[in-house]
């Protein structure tokens, strides 16, 4: 092999290395955090943005989201923790605005949207990678009085694909993430927004799994309480 062809060589390992060491993946019982949506108006009071967590539906059917077609998310109990399945709380569904008394869902606190109260949940666990994408599957919404609506298909933006959310991190726990994804809902659906295109952004940190103390460690536990009992006995026999 000559000198050229060696480093020529060298060069693509390392950029397929830097490839795949940029190829993450998040574990079981990871957190992605989410951060609250902060919208922005014009002097008019027209929504001008939202930095942060939104998600939107497309109601003028124009095939894009505009700024004005967002809405605010923020946080639940927990965020989103990798392999877990969740459900929607009974009673963060409903006609009629967020009334602040509505259960919290796992993932997201209910929002408003078209002067009802929704939220989010997934029926199948989100597990995945910054190469493969996140599964969103199991992706749905609750809203108004319907339980289910399914945002698992439909994906129409380029470079996304059905039930897939896109994913970006560092690898680094306590780094920020952002994930997208889209969907349309089902043709049809009872919603009466059958074949509006939706569009999900969640952005915040991604918090490792607290560890599970090692067999080891139970066992030195163990056996320190065995130490303590032994001496709790010794001095009884001495007194």
């Amino acid at each position: 092999m000559s000198f050229n062809t060696t480093k020529i060589a060298m060069a693509l390992a390392l950029t397929m290395g830097a490839t795949a060491a940029h190829a993450v993946a998040v574990n079981t019982g990871d957190v992605l955090t989410i951060d609250a949506g902060i919208p922005t108006y014009n002097s008019s009071g027209t929504l001008t943005g939202i930095t942060g967590s939104w998600f939107a539906m497309d109601t003028n059917g124009s095939g894009t989201i505009q700024q004005s077609e967002k809405t605010a998310l923020s946080q639940g109990t927990t965020g989103i923790k990798i392999g877990d399945i969740t459900s929607a709380a009974a009673g963060s569904y409903h006609f009629g605005a967020v009334t602040g008394a509505e259960p919290v869902n796992a993932i997201v606190a209910s929002w408003n949207f078209n002067s009802s109260t929704g939220t989010n949940y997934n029926t199948v666990a989100i597990t995945g990678s910054t190469e493969n994408g996140l599964d969103f599957s199991g992706w749905n919404v609750a809203w108004n009085t319907l339980a289910s609506i399914p945002m698992t298909g439909g994906a129409w933006g380029p470079g996304y694909t059905d039930g897939t959310a896109n994913f970006t991190w560092s690898g680094v726990y306590g780094t920020a993430y952002t994930l997208d994804y889209h969907a349309t809902v089902p043709a049809g659906d009872p919603s009466n927004f059958g074949g509006t295109l939706y569009a999900l952004r969640f952005t915040g940190v991604v918090n490792q799994a607290a560890p599970i103390p090692e067999a080891s460690t139970y066992g030195m536990m163990l056996a320190g309480l065995g130490l303590v009992g032994f001496a709790v006995r010794r001095r009884k026999l001495v007194a």
